[in-house]
């Protein structure tokens, strides 16, 4: 783009997604993912999801996070700033989940159980650490695509429904037995219903918000990365995870492992490169439009 069509035409957001962008679009997909394993481990009562969702969102998630930051040992001046800045709200929400997160773990690793006022709380945080990335870019005011209050909604369940995909591949790992793996299947298979609804609201409305919003929308599906929205995405990530589900239906989990693992794998794959293209294709409206928005 050349300088004099900066903010004339829709331009192309960079910073969260180009150079250490990426950084921050793997700091949101595994804190989102680790929050949403651990708030479903909760709710079935699954150790070992707890666990490995704790250490993604934590060691994961917030270790790449913290680098994006570019000043690791002086990130903590973020959290000062709560009243104006999402990323502050987020990392308060995350600290405060793993912290309490991390007392319900020994609780129960220890062999006791874990008071339900702190059950509530940890899932509290952790529920807010899942919306936390769509509110933050739910702030930025100028891209249509992101502008929305449909964009936190669809990455909380985006995240809740990964979480329990990743549940039931850890439930059936460790062979906790079926009637867990039938529980978490259930749901999932409600959240990929609730994702595939939302993700097609969320394209209608945002495509109708303005031009930019129509252009944005263009991109993702016809753009200079359609092959990653149709082959990734949509192929992979919701027709192939709703075709076992409906296999599964007749046949039941326990006879359909490894077809599972993959439709995990693949459940997972779609969601992170979905969220990839929501960052790429997010563009700005023009301050001083010009007679007519021109394609990007």
């Amino acid at each position: 783009m050349k300088p004099s069509e900066w903010m004339v035409k829709p331009t192309p957001q960079t910073e969260w997604i180009r150079g250490r962008g990426i950084l921050l679009w793997l700091a949101f997909f595994f804190i989102e993912l680790g929050a949403g394993t651990f708030f479903v481990g909760t709710f079935v009562n699954n150790l070992p999801a707890m666990v490995i969702g704790w250490i993604l969102c934590g060691v994961i998630g917030g270790g790449v996070h913290i680098l994006y930051l570019g000043h690791p040992f002086r990130f903590w001046r973020m959290v000062s700033r709560p009243t104006s800045s999402w990323i502050s709200r987020g990392l308060m929400f995350v600290a405060l989940f793993l912290g309490l997160g991390l007392v319900q773990i020994t609780l129960v690793m220890g062999g006791g159980t874990a008071p339900m006022l702190l059950v509530i709380l940890v899932d509290l945080f952790a529920f807010l650490a899942i919306i936390y990335g769509g509110f933050a870019m739910n702030y930025v005011n100028g891209i249509p695509l992101w502008n929305t209050a449909l964009l936190p909604v669809l990455y909380g369940i985006s995240g809740i429904w990964g979480g329990a995909g990743l549940a039931l591949g850890i439930a059936l790992s460790t062979g906790v037995g079926s009637t867990l793996g039938v529980a978490l299947e259930e749901w999932v298979r409600i959240l990929l219903i609730a994702y595939i609804v939302l993700l097609a609201v969320y394209f209608i409305s945002v495509r109708y918000t303005n031009i930019t919003g129509k252009l944005s929308i263009q991109r993702l599906v016809s753009g200079e990365y359609w092959p990653l929205m149709w082959f990734v995405v949509v192929l992979l990530g919701l027709v192939f995870p709703a075709t076992v589900v409906i296999i599964s239906l007749n046949t039941g989990i326990e006879n359909m492992t490894s077809i599972l693992y993959a439709t995990i794998f693949c459940e997972l794959l779609g969601d992170i490169t979905m969220r990839y293209l929501i960052l790429k294709d997010g563009l700005y409206s023009p301050l001083i439009p010009s007679a007519a928005y021109p394609t990007v």
